[in-house]
């Protein structure tokens, strides 16, 4: 167990360290202690990750107007936030790391959408007009339009779905927070051996959306003709 659990009522002077700790300071220990059972997802991760900022910069270098420009920057948001979300998770902060990487996929698929003008998402982005939280399900039903495979995205679909109840109050994300090794509830960034497989599903999945994330950027470069 690494992080910090409560078993029984503690003195004000311990809780206000460890929340001074959480809000100012790192938790070594915990990262380590994912270190130890992912880095070599994450440097699979990493390897992927500058394959995808290789491909943005690529389509970035072709766009030329202000409304193209829109679609790289979503590109560029979809990295960022990839990122951060590992960066989140392997630092013990579970829900933050889920609700990140649903934005991510939401990201995307609206990059992908925004690609095509004439489907007329992207002026309705653009104008604040559209509800970006529809991206996933819109892409499903453009797909045959997008020439994607819909396969594809419904497996898009399924992990933004797991992934949705990182975003809200669910019962999974309180989960997070109860010790599935004995050691009470979690205050802050923690790494629980109870948990391992779900945190295995969860390294996976930004590994694996990391490992296409070029290959869709490509897709969407061609879709803009850059």
């Amino acid at each position: 167990m690494s992080g910090t659990s409560f078993t029984s009522p503690e003195e004000p002077d311990t809780v206000r360290r460890v929340i001074w700790a959480e809000a100012a300071e790192d938790v070594p220990d915990v990262r380590a202690k994912y270190l130890q059972h992912f880095r070599g997802e994450v440097e699979q991760f990493c390897d992927a990750m500058i394959s995808a900022y290789a491909a943005w910069r690529e389509l970035d270098s072709k766009v030329r107007d202000a409304e193209p420009a829109y679609v790289s920057a979503l590109v560029f948001s979809a990295i960022n936030l990839n990122i951060v979300s590992m960066r989140l998770l392997i630092g013990g902060y579970q829900v933050a790391a889920g609700s990140v990487h649903r934005q991510v996929l939401e990201t995307i698929a609206l990059a992908i959408l925004c690609s095509s003008p004439s489907l007329g998402i992207r002026a309705r982005f653009i104008a604040g007009k559209y509800s970006t939280n529809k991206a996933v399900r819109d892409l499903l039903r453009h797909a045959s339009a997008l020439k994607l495979n819909e396969a594809s995205v419904k497996v898009l679909e399924r992990s933004r779905d797991f992934f949705h109840d990182f975003s809200h109050p669910s019962v999974l994300s309180l989960a997070t927070l109860t010790s599935f090794s004995g050691q009470g509830i979690y205050l802050g960034a923690a790494f629980d051996p109870g948990k391992l497989e779900l945190y295995r599903k969860e390294v996976k999945a930004l590994v694996s959306l990391a490992s296409v994330l070029g290959n869709m950027i490509a897709g969407v470069g061609n879709q803009m003709g850059a």
